[in-house]
């Protein structure tokens, strides 16, 4: 069907290809278009008589194949997702961002403003962004803040995903620079922040004030595979999502790594975190680390998913 379509659509008109009553779902072939054609939606309906190189059409007549055929999330057809105004690239390797986790960088952008240490002396405040994935969270924070960190590490235990961490960056840095940024910036491969306790990054945190930053898989498996959407369940990384029994196993190791790195002679002045999890999750970590930690819900969204500010005492 579709190779036959390719050939009759060789000499078409963006207008023409919007009217094709064979593309039922005309939001997504309009996405396609205004992407492939590089055009704003306002654009693509004033250049309605444009006509669309071979080419093009050819890589919208099969990203529109592989959205219905084979469920691909459209972010990855594209390669790109939109967030907080910036695009980041995508792919198999890293979950796509949702709307919902901006909710995390308004959750930051509210603690610095609202602590003013923060807007001086950036050598001394250091951001992790830890199973940064595609760098949205890490790179975003930087962007809404300038100025405002002087080192940031952004790590993962993905090779592949911290690859693509490292071209958004690329892609991203001309307008960093513009936000006047002067950052350090480090991409680390490990395993959560195990790698502070290697003497060339306590060194980076030592005596400063750190904000960590973590979206860690915390769905347990039976909830995962009872109740999430089956092109997540094809498309998106298992990994990036699901994490065993309650969900919570690496959110208790990446917590005793840093209480680890807390009992050394080189610790961080202050450390605050922001992390993602459900309502009764954050019931189950106040009761395991009660003495410990304090934990505090700052955002809530989508059901009852929260944005937890946690720190030591």
């Amino acid at each position: 069907m579709y190779t036959a379509l390719v050939t009759w659509c060789k000499h078409m008109t963006i207008g023409q290809l919007l009217a094709d009553t064979q593309y039922g779902q005309k939001t997504i072939l309009q996405k396609l278009i205004m992407h492939y054609c590089v055009l704003s939606r306002e654009e693509m309906w004033i250049q309605a008589d444009f006509q669309i190189p071979e080419n093009v059409v050819e890589d919208i007549v099969l990203g529109y194949k592989k959205y219905i055929e084979q469920k691909m999330p459209l972010e990855y057809i594209v390669g790109k997702v939109t967030f907080l105004g910036n695009d980041f690239v995508v792919n198999e390797h890293t979950l796509i961002p949702r709307p919902e986790t901006e909710y995390m960088i308004e959750a930051i952008n509210d603690f610095v403003k609202d602590s003013e240490f923060w807007l001086q002396n950036p050598d001394m405040h250091v951001l992790l962004d830890v199973g940064t994935g595609c760098g949205v969270l890490g790179l975003s924070v930087l962007l809404h803040n300038p100025g405002v960190f002087g080192q940031a590490i952004l790590s993962d235990f993905s090779v592949d995903a911290l690859g693509v961490a490292k071209t958004n960056y690329g892609l991203l840095e001309s307008r960093l620079q513009t936000a006047d940024l002067s950052t350090q910036i480090d991409f680390v491969h490990g395993s959560l922040v195990e790698y502070t306790q290697d003497p060339i990054y306590t060194s980076q945190i030592w005596g400063k004030d750190v904000v960590l930053v973590a979206n860690l898989p915390y769905i347990p498996d039976e909830m995962f595979d009872t109740n999430v959407d089956e092109t997540v369940k094809k498309w998106e990384p298992r990994m990036a999502f699901v994490w065993w029994n309650d969900g919570l196993d690496l959110y208790r190791i990446m917590f005793d790594q840093i209480i680890k790195l807390q009992t050394t002679n080189k610790k961080a002045k202050t450390l605050v975190m922001f992390l993602e999890m459900m309502t009764w999750q954050i019931e189950i970590l106040q009761a395991e680390f009660w003495d410990r930690m304090l934990f505090e819900e700052v955002k809530t969204f989508h059901f009852n998913i929260r944005i937890v500010k946690a720190s030591l005492k």
